[in-house]
């Protein structure tokens, strides 16, 4: 598990990353996008979280896709892309 990784899970648990909260916005020292995943009918998959370097907002360090499990009631974040520090 990547230092991005861990720290997305702890934020989500300590609300300190809203992902209802979507755009592009500066989070830490990274640069973020978040989109929400809405299904056919209107039913919230989860939030696709892009994350970028803050200096150069060009160099794209990891995608993961934040999703509720609604039986261990806890947050699960799915790693899309993580780029190799």
């Amino acid at each position: 598990m990547s230092v991005i990784h861990t720290k997305i899970l702890k934020a989500s648990k300590n609300n300190k990353l809203n992902p209802t909260k979507t755009g592009e916005r500066k989070w830490f020292d990274y640069f973020i996008s978040v989109d929400e995943l809405v299904w056919k009918r209107n039913f919230i998959d989860g939030y696709l979280i892009h994350i970028y370097s803050d200096k150069f907002k060009s160099e794209h360090l990891a995608t993961y896709t934040l999703t509720y499990d609604i039986f261990k009631n806890e947050d699960v974040l799915q790693v899309d892309y993580e780029k190799e520090i």
